[in-house]
């Protein structure tokens, strides 16, 4: 099968986040190649199917047990996932001041080896230029993270709040590589001060999912970059360095500090 799909970095050549998007296409996908690993084309509204095979990927590069550490496995496994979906709705939205057509029902996933390799979008998938945030901004949110966060809880015990910590911290970081750019800091304002998206009742799930803040200990930079909720990586075994932004360090004595600071 041949692919009439577009590399949708053609449209973000001169971005600074060109290099997130070379992976992210529109139109149709071509059919799997042969010797590439295990590959699959996935829906994005069966995401849920491709458990075996998402935690098979993941024990393989983190280790532990797919089943006893599934939470863990699973929410470093969405980090690969919104790196792959979320720029290219950033680019959309920000750099070309247009929607972008994510919904699940209309995207395919490829897959190698449980991991994600490729996102295509639907050809069409670009809208009219808008000023306002609420449009350009309602796919991905409303639709495309909506049902990615609701099947990857569906598959462990895991508090989707997590999940949304997870994209929260990737926007905070591509929003600051944008900062230049003209209206940045407005949709970064829309984006994690709004109480509500789009009106709906629940509370907004990004809403400031990083804080900076003063730690208590020298031992950490000030300000620190701290996010809201911890990903929950150090449940599997031999995962014991957290991240530069894990809000535990904040709660570490000196001495575990310092240990952390022989594991970097």
């Amino acid at each position: 099968m041949s692919s009439d799909a577009r590399p949708f970095a053609a449209l973000a050549s001169d971005s600074p986040l060109a290099a997130y998007v070379e992976r992210v296409w529109l139109g149709v996908p071509a059919a799997p190649n042969v010797g590439d690993g295990m590959q699959v084309r996935v829906p994005l509204t069966v995401l849920a199917t491709q458990r075996e095979a998402i935690l098979d990927a993941m024990t393989l590069r983190y280790g532990g047990d797919a089943e006893r550490h599934a939470r863990a496995l699973l929410s470093q496994w969405s980090k690969y996932y919104f790196a792959l979906a979320v720029p290219a709705a950033l680019v959309s939205a920000l750099v070309l001041q247009r929607p972008l057509d994510m919904a699940p029902a209309r995207c395919v996933l490829l897959l190698t080896d449980g991991m994600p390799e490729a996102l295509y979008l639907p050809h069409d998938a670009l809208g009219e230029m808008t000023d306002d945030p609420a449009r350009r901004y309602a796919s991905l949110i409303d639709e495309h993270l909506h049902s990615l966060v609701d099947q990857l809880a569906s598959m462990t015990k895991i508090a989707p709040r997590v999940l949304w910590s997870n994209v929260g911290n990737l926007l905070d970081s591509l929003f600051e590589q944008c900062a230049a750019m003209p209206g940045a800091q407005r949709d970064a304002a829309w984006m994690f001060e709004s109480r509500a998206l789009f009106g709906a009742d629940e509370p907004n799930p990004l809403r400031t999912p990083v804080r900076h803040v003063t730690p208590a200990s020298k031992r950490l930079p000030v300000p620190f970059r701290a996010r809201r909720v911890c990903c929950v990586r150090y449940e599997i075994p031999g995962e014991d360095q957290l991240c530069a932004s894990c809000p535990l360090l904040l709660t570490m004595s000196d001495e575990k500090l310092a240990l952390q600071e022989c594991l970097r």
